[in-house]
């Protein structure tokens, strides 16, 4: 069962409607299925738009014309109505492997397939177009998410050694260390950033507690200078519990 597209937030609902209608003009009968999902499609009301996480499947491959095409659609949306693309486009047979692909037209690995698939296939996605999830990809094994998940510590720790600190990068550390965490705790991919800080601030160590509080400040744009530095300087001990914690499980 996905989310009605009803309950999305007014202003993704329309960019996602707008994209869907410009899909269809430039596609065709070979645009196969449009998913939206991600922490905006269950968004409160008044809470900041995030990106718009956004899966198409496309019948074949891609024409340079077509795909130029697209990304002017996806830019006169985003000046309009400013809302922020993560679309992602690939072809039907890409779709229905397990393996990861690449985008349909841009040098790209999608390297959160197979937590993507496991999202949707849990209901977690707004139907805008044609075929369900179930009737295109294949379920994720067990050793598939594990795989993922510690791609994603990979990628935090990447920033860490880079010495980002870079309040978006920090927020999405803590936030998103807290969606890894539940996943090895549980088993379960299927939660948003947002849902996770309360997560963690619930099975954390209160040591986390000030950073975690900081960092949902700062997903909804309301981050004192404070908070960013707080966050700056705790994201690196922050990553490093999480793949502690991974390991030992």
């Amino acid at each position: 069962m996905s989310f009605p597209i009803e309950q999305v937030p007014h202003v993704a609902r329309e960019a996602w409607t707008r994209l869907r209608d410009d899909l269809v003009r430039i596609l065709g009968d070979d645009l196969v299925a449009m998913w939206a999902y991600g922490g905006t499609i269950t968004a409160p009301t008044g809470a900041p738009i995030g990106d718009l996480d956004t899966f198409v499947v496309v019948r074949g491959p891609v024409g340079a014309q077509s795909a130029l095409a697209i990304d002017e659609a996806q830019d006169t949306i985003t000046e309009e109505t400013g809302a922020d693309w993560d679309a992602w486009y690939v072809t039907e047979d890409e779709a229905r492997k397990p393996a990861m692909h690449r985008h349909a037209w841009r040098d790209r690995l999608n390297e959160s397939w197979a937590i993507d698939r496991a999202q949707w296939l849990g209901g977690r996605y707004v139907l805008l177009y044609g075929a369900e999830p179930a009737e295109v990809v294949p379920p994720p094994g067990k050793g598939e998410l594990d795989e993922a998940l510690l791609a994603e510590v990979d990628h935090l720790e990447r920033h860490v050694d880079a010495g980002d600190t870079d309040p978006y990068e920090a927020t999405y550390a803590f936030l998103n260390g807290g969606r890894i965490l539940r996943a090895v705790e549980t088993g379960d991919v299927g939660i948003s950033k947002r849902e996770a800080g309360p997560w963690a601030l619930e099975r954390l160590p209160d040591r986390w507690h000030p950073a975690l509080r900081a960092a949902l400040r700062a997903y909804d744009h309301h981050a004192t200078p404070e908070d960013e530095e707080l966050l700056a300087r705790e994201m690196a001990p922050l990553v490093a519990m999480v793949r502690q914690r991974m390991s030992a499980a």
